[in-house]
């Protein structure tokens, strides 16, 4: 009877060793944890936050790291650096020859930003052309004597997509004036400008709030309906970017992105593609 009872004990003690083990020797139920990099343009990176809060809490496996480091890094590193690349413009003909995937996630408008306590309210096309180039250099010229004073170009930095897109829409590539100040990241220009009454400068609609105001141009007001409806016409497109292998995860929160959930985020401040 004792040696019975020995055996039956360590045959106990054996299954429930081997459950207490469970998922860590015998294998998870769970998907395996995943990072996903993301980095480029500083315009894209508040939605991309926006994307990864909301998809982690659902994919609780799922890291996503996000790196605001500009277009031109987000395009150059798309495949190499990071899973995903993020660009706030159209890729060059030599870019687009690099075997890269492009998927456009949302639409956006670029919205010209002053001082709230500045009296000027709306530009022409013409006009900004005009500050951007130094064709026009102080408040006076385009006030109608609501305003004097040198006028303080602030632009954002060269292989910058909001630049490059800004550039290209109003018409003055390669002609930035010079002395203009260059800011490397959207809030370094909503800085400038709400410590600044004389200062111009441009950022991504999706990113003004009330510390600096959104003025009109060509008499339009900048919001995302005037966007959607064609009648403000400085906007371009929010574009995600991958390279040849791209990784299973980090392809289904692309497709995440430009689901019906992910394109109601894009809604909140953007333009859904979708």
């Amino acid at each position: 009877m004792k040696i019975k009872l020995i055996v039956i004990l360590l045959g106990v003690i054996v299954l429930t060793g081997a459950f207490a083990l469970g998922s860590s020797d015998f294998g998870s139920s769970g998907p395996a944890p995943y990072t996903i990099e993301v980095g480029g343009s500083t315009s894209v990176t508040p939605l991309m936050e926006l994307f990864a809060e909301e998809y982690q809490k659902a994919k609780t496996h799922i890291k996503v790291n996000i790196n605001g480091t500009g277009s031109g890094d987000g395009i150059k590193n798309a495949g190499v650096l990071y899973q995903i690349g993020m660009s706030s413009r159209e890729l060059t003909p030599a870019e687009q020859g690099t075997g890269l995937k492009e998927e456009i996630i949302a639409i956006d408008g670029i919205a010209v930003i002053m001082n709230k306590s500045s009296p000027v309210n709306n530009l022409t096309i013409e006009q900004i052309r005009g500050i951007y180039t130094g064709a026009i250099t102080d408040w006076s010229q385009v006030s109608g004597g609501a305003k004097r004073g040198r006028i303080a170009v602030i632009s954002r930095e060269e292989g910058s997509g909001t630049r490059g897109a800004f550039e290209e829409l109003v018409g003055f590539q390669g002609k930035l004036v010079m002395g203009a100040n260059e800011s490397t990241s959207t809030g370094a220009i909503k800085a400038g400008i709400a410590q600044n009454t004389d200062a111009i400068g441009y950022i991504s609609l999706g990113s003004v709030d009330d510390t600096i105001k959104a003025i009109s141009v060509n008499g339009v007001a900048a919001n995302n309906d005037n966007v959607k409806n064609g009648t403000y016409k400085i906007a371009r497109p929010f574009i995600v970017l991958t390279g040849k292998n791209i990784h299973a995860e980090s392809a289904a929160f692309i497709t995440w992105m430009l689901s019906a959930e992910g394109q109601r985020i894009v809604s909140r401040s953007w333009i859904s593609v979708k």
